[in-house]
């Protein structure tokens, strides 16, 4: 790895004496925290976080060190020369795919079809479940709640065959009923798996088999709209936001043996966003940052974006003025932020760098209204593309926010938009798929209807498109293509 010396002494959160924390109970530690070069005055530095970035009342006095003698690689996680992940651009390894963008460089894709035609093959699901398909390879993976059960389940893309099921335990705590209990999305790295239930835990299982490889228990995640983040791999870690009621954190697991490596206290009260990745390059060097789109608070006050250290945890950057409830996820686009939050709350567009509370200097441009409440739009070629809640679709120039048009599609809105092949899919609770062309033109190529409820996001994957609805998995091909015998890719 660059950047970071691993045998120096870790930063961890400053923890008063008493009962060790309840993730910290019972769990064997196979070894060291991830460490840190700032071992010799990790309460000063830990304090000076919290005042810059959370506004936290600083009631004990702290050696607090100076910032002209730090440096940047000190604070911030170097990019490797490697990309963030090693999935073919044919591949939807997460939650929206690449970095959770929602895009996808296939082509080919398909832009119409019905009950009868256009399905290269269609699978009856068990239980229930909203979180979107992850496809690598020939896996084509799914979280599900069977009665109570939490489950992984992995089909062929090549014609839907189940390959394996896992068990993951059982379901805890209350949720929503549009939620639900596996509402989170795997992600993977090719080899392993790796699933988030809230209170039940963080699970890793083998990709060609199935086979449990760790399971972590997180502690005590209760909200009374249950959890949605979905996991995200940064270098070595599986990265996982844990917002619940009281106590929200923020963790870094080691992706081989679930081994926390640390943990960030965050200033939320629920926030169902799954966090992202943003490189910027400073004096000829790469750094990423990792951003999570608000937090959420119990009153009308708002909440903010916060920036992460990916490979340490440590809090980076905030920018205030999001709403008390954050679903959507950050959009990444040529290296800015996109912050969208709340029933027509506001838009805004944040450069990424920085220390502490940088809404007055970082902030690019800002709209009070048009964001959506639970849908997250895409950004491609300078246009931000979004749908709301109440299925009024609208485009804007990422460079300035101005509004290029918009127009009402119909129906409630729950899942988030996806694009390829110069195409936006954006499906509604009632299972419409409006297709929409990219571009400074609105142009609806085609709407097509599943007539079933549909909350998940769709995935695209080679040549298909992947729609979860409440009781079926779909594979969609273009006409010429979903009749023909299709071609499998070999498995991991």
């Amino acid at each position: 790895m660059n950047g970071r010396d691993r045998n120096s002494q870790p930063l961890r959160p400053v923890r008063r004496p008493g009962p060790a924390p309840r993730h910290e109970q019972g769990l064997q530690r196979h070894g060291p925290r991830r460490q840190d070069p700032h071992h010799r005055r990790p309460a000063a530095w830990l304090a000076l976080v919290l005042c810059l970035v959370f506004g936290a009342a600083c009631q004990q006095e702290f050696d607090v060190p100076d910032f002209s003698q730090l440096e940047l690689s000190e604070l911030t996680a170097i990019a490797l020369d490697a990309p963030l992940s090693t999935a073919a651009d044919h591949d939807w390894p997460g939650w929206r795919g690449h970095n959770a963008s929602g895009v996808s460089k296939c082509g080919n894709l398909a832009t119409e079809w019905d009950n009868q035609e256009g399905f290269r093959w269609r699978r009856d699901l068990e239980g229930e479940g909203n979180s979107s398909p992850v496809v690598w390879g020939d896996a084509v993976l799914l979280t599900t709640d069977i009665d109570g059960g939490l489950f992984v389940d992995c089909f062929s893309l090549a014609d839907g065959t189940p390959r394996w099921r896992a068990r993951a335990g059982s379901t805890v705590g209350p949720t929503h009923v549009k939620n639900g209990y596996a509402a989170a999305s795997v992600t993977t790295d090719g080899q392993r798996v790796f699933a988030f239930f809230g209170g039940t835990g963080m699970f890793c299982f083998d990709l060609a088999s199935g086979e449990e490889i760790w399971r972590t228990d997180l502690g005590e995640l209760e909200h009374y709209w249950g959890t949605a983040s979905s996991p995200v791999l940064f270098e070595d870690l599986v990265i996982q936001m844990c917002d619940n009621v009281r106590e929200s954190f923020i963790v870094g697991l080691d992706k081989e043996s679930g081994e926390e490596m640390w943990r960030t206290p965050r200033p939320s009260h629920g926030s169902w966003s799954t966090p992202v990745f943003v490189t910027l390059e400073r004096d000829g060097k790469k750094y990423v940052e990792m951003v999570v789109n608000g937090t959420g608070t119990n009153h009308s006050g708002g909440g903010e974006v916060l920036a992460y250290d990916p490979l340490f945890g440590h809090p980076l950057w905030s920018v205030r003025g999001t709403r008390d409830i954050a679903c959507p996820t950050a959009i990444v686009h040529e290296g800015r932020i996109i912050s969208t939050t709340g029933r027509r709350g506001p838009i805004i567009s944040i450069e990424p760098g920085g220390f502490g509370d940088v809404t007055d200097s970082h902030v690019q441009w800002r709209l009070p209204r048009g964001g959506p409440y639970v849908p997250t739009g895409l950004a491609i070629d300078g246009r931000l593309y979004l749908v709301d809640d109440s299925g009024t679709m609208s485009c804007y120039k990422t460079a300035s926010g101005e509004r290029v048009w918009r127009q009402r599609l119909g129906g409630a809105f729950t899942a988030s938009l996806v694009a390829g092949d110069g195409k936006i899919y954006a499906t509604s609770e009632e299972g419409d798929v409006f297709v929409v062309a990219q571009g400074d033109e609105f142009q609806l190529l085609a709407t097509n209807s599943f007539n079933q409820r549909c909350l998940a996001t769709p995935a695209i994957a080679s040549d298909s498109l992947l729609f979860r609805t409440e009781s079926q998995l779909y594979c969609i091909a273009p006409l010429q293509l979903a009749a023909s015998e299709p071609v499998a890719t070999e498995m991991p």
